[in-house]
Formats: structure tokens, C-alpha cells, sequence
């Protein structure tokens, strides 16, 4: 019994490692390797890092910040709606803690729709001329409208 509890948490191994569960893993390959070069990783699944893309956080109200909040600290490119909200002082009041949130992480805020649609970039990243066009297409990037 105490083996298996030492087991659970992790500090001994197992005496031996089941062999079953590996004839039906299948393997996930990042979409840099060429998943073609063989027959064997024809059913290998193509996976794109989610910080290709800007992740877009509609708010409606102050209380939804978290979301857009975990995303800026974990250095996303983040295009943050407050469009929904009527309540200027509430639009203020993100702004003025959104504006904080991207200081403190070395990232820059800058206007994207002079409605309410700002875009956070972290220091080390850009906005690709492919992740503007598909703003546009949305609506979300109207500079000088």
C-alpha cells in the first residue's frame, strides 16, 4: 500500500510500465516538421502555435476582464472589444487597468477602431499583414474611418 502511495505522487517508479496503451497512442507532430515524408505519419494531426493569431476578447462588462488578462501575461497578441459597453466610465475603467496590465508586461496598446477595438502586443512580436486582413474581414481593424 505504501509503495503505491509513493507511486501516486511520484516518488518512486513502478516496477514495470504497461505496454498496452502504446499500439493505439498516435503521435501529434508541431506543423514546422514535414509530416509527409513517409507513409507512417500520413493520420498525424497538424498543429499551429496559438500565438500565430491574434485572440480576440469581446468584453461587456468589467467583470470579464480576467480572460483578457491571463492572455496578456501569457504574452498573446490579444485584440481586446469594448464596443458592447455603453457606460463610458466602465470603458474607462478597462482601459485604465488594461493599459496597466500591458505596462507591467512590457507589451503596447494601441487603438485599432476608434469604436472601441484595441490591439495588446507583446514587445516581441508584430501583427502580420495576414492577421490584419482577417481583422479587417471581421470588422475589428479600421484605421482611418
Amino acid at each position: 500500500m505504501l509503495e503505491k502511495f509513493l507511486i501516486s505522487i511520484g516518488l518512486k517508479q513502478p516496477d514495470y510500465i504497461e505496454e498496452s496503451n502504446k499500439e493505439n497512442t498516435r503521435t501529434v507532430r508541431p506543423s514546422s516538421e514535414n509530416r509527409f515524408t513517409n507513409e507512417e505519419y500520413t493520420g498525424d494531426l497538424k498543429i499551429h502555435q496559438p500565438k500565430d493569431e491574434v485572440e480576440i476578447k469581446v468584453l461587456k462588462n468589467f467583470s470579464e476582464i480576467h480572460g483578457l488578462g491571463v492572455a496578456i501575461k501569457d504574452d498573446y497578441t490579444v485584440a481586446m472589444d469594448i464596443r458592447d459597453i455603453d457606460d463610458q466610465n466602465e470603458r474607462r475603467r478597462i482601459l485604465d487597468f488594461v493599459t496597466g496590465m500591458a505596462f507591467v508586461s512590457n507589451s503596447t496598446i494601441r487603438s485599432i477602431n476608434r469604436d472601441g477595438v484595441f490591439l495588446i502586443l507583446p514587445a516581441t512580436s508584430s501583427l502580420p499583414s495576414s492577421e490584419r486582413e482577417r481583422l479587417q474581414n471581421l470588422g475589428l481593424y479600421k484605421i482611418n474611418v
